[in-house]
């Protein structure tokens, strides 16, 4: 769409190709705004000498009038959002004309506060105008998919900018003296404003509604919304004090630290420089997890920045670094998180009563933050230089600002975490992201895997993701089961296992379960839903117990046994008796120990026996020692079986003999005769004699029966099934030996 200017039709790509205007017209207005209607406005009227609660005043006007909004609607309604908004910014800067007039009144206060009023009437007006019209046009020129991403990069292309527009005018207006040296810096504030506003001009969309729509404007609908008057409430908590801080902060500094005006304006530029920090990260986030968790973690840091200012004094070590570093965090959290709550009303307001919701938001928001800055201008002027303790603390009026701010931040924070949004994390689940694995690791990893790697590299990423454990990988590994490499999908879904039982990482590996023909990527995803102790993939898995292949069936048991699924015990023990596969035999096995059934035992030591006398291949016992491994689990000594058998393969002939003098420890009072045999037998061990070591071990069988131990009759029996084995391996004499520890320590 390159003629037409109705927005009805326009792909996202076009909407995309378009955002260049929008990102200039982002830098230009900021730019001016920077030269005009911020600092400089602010120092300037203070060097008139201007007391707080004029500059409140002053300052206030901005966001009062945001309550025209309201009034607003008919005209955007009838004359379109692109027409009114580029027509307001352009008219809004002529008013700041009067600005230049102001030295020739300088010796008269009350005319040049008359002057500087109706400057910023003018401009008030005409930003209310176009912030009504805009806000609400951006729901069509943005696409939904990016939005937080398109404000991170809005904010990043301001930076460079807003730091050299700020270094020029520190030292112009540190290099000279009087009035006169702010003039320039308005006037080129004011040409670059409206240059900027005409920059809206390249983008679509934004038209008239008709006659019909504005007699249908109406702001009943969104009021009726309750989850809108909640984040109506939320949001004009922020503003109210986002506005009175972004203001005094400056004074406060200047007054309590006696920093230069030209510093000031330069330690001002640091807040674009944390905004486009705070948006470039809060958006890359919000596209991922949505918005309530981002802006409700940023509102946390607000209050931390809010309660730490009243401690700047000059006498604390290392303020000279303080207090730039105070300016960058007080726009990464503070104009971040209103851009985040902006992404969140473009996502859930409907988008044919947009105007309606948008200008009713807007018009609010002003009034709060207009009123608050009256009220807080009034609050320092009237507090004055007295002192109030706190806690042992000698607060001013300052710092009794901050500390109201920071009590505000956290309702607000409270009511925006109480709101509606699909499919959004919780902020418990958002945090978790940072306390689970490594996350700066899984952040270097997702940026490296966005770019463009080989099969190689994907596949090796996809893998180390898994090592790093951390859920912020979870929608590239996700992405990656669509990888057209096959060992790609591999390996993302085994790394998908060790990340947490996430509802979309469960999701993802259950529809791999689907994938017929593709056994390999299945097995892989079985395995991993056990790892991750997926329930609610039981039944789904379970399904898989029938499977015409032997390996799925095996995989399917195993993981049935990760996750304790006790519905599947029918099944898995009919597996573990009738399955004419070994390997899922030995799976049931291995599962029924997971899930310590011990109905089962009798039928596993059958299985050990039978795998234990066939010597027709090398991999029998070791078959047999999963058997072994699942015994010991279900009589819980599954650890000790474990660790003694490791150190028993280090250094054959060293730990059984001990095992047997511990036994000898325990039966010595009651059976000292077979306590004396089994500390002859350790001295005179003979690896190659078990057969002697099993009949010792057999004899226990009276203690056992008499031990107390609830496992005592089930340790019995496996003592009585396994005492007949021919050539027994150590492997079973060092499981007996801790069966029997376990059961005679009772």
């Amino acid at each position: 769409m390159t003629g037409a200017l109705p927005n009805q039709g326009q792909s996202d790509y076009d909407k995309m190709r378009r955002l260049p205007w929008l990102y200039l017209f982002t830098v230009m207005t900021g730019t001016a705004t920077l030269c005009t209607v911020t600092a400089p406005l602010t120092l300037f009227a203070a060097e008139l000498g201007m007391d707080e609660g004029r500059i409140g005043l002053l300052a206030g006007i901005m966001p009062f009038f945001q309550a025209l909004g309201v009034l607003a609607l008919p005209i955007v309604l009838r004359f379109g959002s692109r027409r009114v908004a580029t027509t307001a910014l352009t008219s809004r800067y002529v008013f700041l004309g009067l600005f230049l007039i102001v030295p020739a009144f300088a010796a008269r206060p009350d005319a040049v506060f008359a002057i500087l009023l109706a400057a910023m009437l003018g401009f008030a007006i005409c930003r209310s105008l176009a912030e009504a019209a805009i806000v609400p046009w951006s729901q069509e020129f943005m696409p939904r998919a990016v939005r937080g991403r398109i404000a991170g990069r809005m904010a990043l292309a301001y930076v460079p900018v807003a730091l050299g527009v700020s270094w020029v005018i520190q030292i112009w207006l540190d290099s000279r003296t009087g009035l006169d040296r702010f003039m320039p810096v308005f006037a080129v504030g004011i040409v670059v404003g409206i240059v900027g506003a005409l920059m809206l001009l390249g983008l679509r969309g934004g038209q008239s509604s008709g006659a019909n729509a504005v007699r249908r404007a109406s702001i009943a609908e969104p009021l009726r919304d309750r989850n809108f008057v909640i984040y109506l409430f939320a949001s004009a908590l922020q503003s109210i004090v986002f506005v009175a801080i972004s203001l005094f902060l400056i004074l406060f500094f200047r007054d309590r630290l006696g920093i230069s005006s030209g510093a000031l304006v330069l330690l001002v530029a640091l807040i674009p420089v944390g905004s486009a920090a705070g948006n470039v990260t809060a958006g890359w986030f919000v596209d991922r997890y949505g918005t309530r968790a981002i802006r409700t973690t940023l509102q946390m840091g607000q209050i931390a920045l809010l309660l730490s200012l009243p401690l700047l004094r000059p006498e604390v070590w290392g303020v000279q670094w303080l207090v730039p570093m105070a300016f960058f965090l007080f726009g990464f959290v503070f104009q971040a998180g209103i851009a985040v709550a902006h992404v969140y009303m473009l996502n859930v307001i409907p988008p044919a009563s947009k105007e309606g919701y948008t200008t009713l938001h807007y018009s609010i928001d002003g009034l709060a933050g207009g009123l608050v800055t009256f009220a807080a201008g009034f609050l320092l002027a009237w507090l004055g230089a007295r002192q109030i303790e706190v806690f042992g603390l000698e607060l001013g009026n300052y710092e009794v600002l901050f500390l109201l701010a920071a009590g505000l931040t956290a309702i607000s924070a409270l009511l925006f975490s109480r709101l509606r949004e699909e499919g959004a994390l919780s902020v418990r689940d958002f945090l978790t992201h940072f306390t689970t694995g490594n996350p700066m690791k899984a952040l270097w990893g997702i940026n490296r895997y966005a770019s463009r790697t080989s099969e190689d590299r994907r596949r090796d990423l996809a893998f180390r993701f898994g090592g790093v454990g951390s859920p912020l990988a979870k929608e590239e590994l996700i992405a990656a089961l669509r990888d057209p490499s096959f060992d790609v999908r591999h390996d993302a879904i085994r790394a998908l296992g060790h990340i947490g039982p996430h509802p979309p990482v469960v999701g993802a590996l259950e529809t791999v379960l689907d994938y017929e023909g593709l056994v390999e990527l299945q097995y892989a995803a079985l395995g991993s839903l056990g790892r991750l102790r997926a329930g609610s993939s039981a039944p789904r898995v379970a399904v898989l117990l029938d499977d015409g292949n032997p390996l799925l069936r095996a995989r399917a048991a195993r993981s049935l046994g990760e996750i304790g699924h006790a519905a599947s015990l029918p099944r898995i023990r009919a597996m573990l008796v009738d399955d004419p596969d070994l390997d899922c035999r030995l799976a049931a096995a291995s599962a029924l120990g997971k899930l310590k059934d011990r109905d089962s035992t009798l039928d596993l030591v059958g299985l050990y026996l039978e795998q234990a006398v066939d010597r027709s291949t090398n991999i029998s016992e070791p078959r047999s020692k999963v058997v072994l491994l699942a015994i010991t689990k279900i009589l819980s000594c599954e650890e000790e079986f474990s660790h003694q058998w490791r150190r028993e393969e280090a250094r054959a002939g060293l730990v059984m003999p001990q095992m047997l003098v511990r036994l000898a420890r325990r039966i010595r009072d009651t059976a000292p005769e077979r306590a004396s045999r089994l500390r002859a037998l350790a001295a005179a061990y003979d690896t190659d004699d078990t057969g002697a070591t099993l009949a010792a071990l057999a004899a226990l069988t009276p203690e056992a029966r008499r031990s107390r131990h609830p496992d005592a009759s089930l340790a019995v029996d496996v003592l009585e099934a396994t005492q007949t084995a021919p050539d027994p391996h150590p492997a079973l004499l060092v499981a007996l030996a801790a069966i029997l520890n376990r059961i005679l320590a009772a």
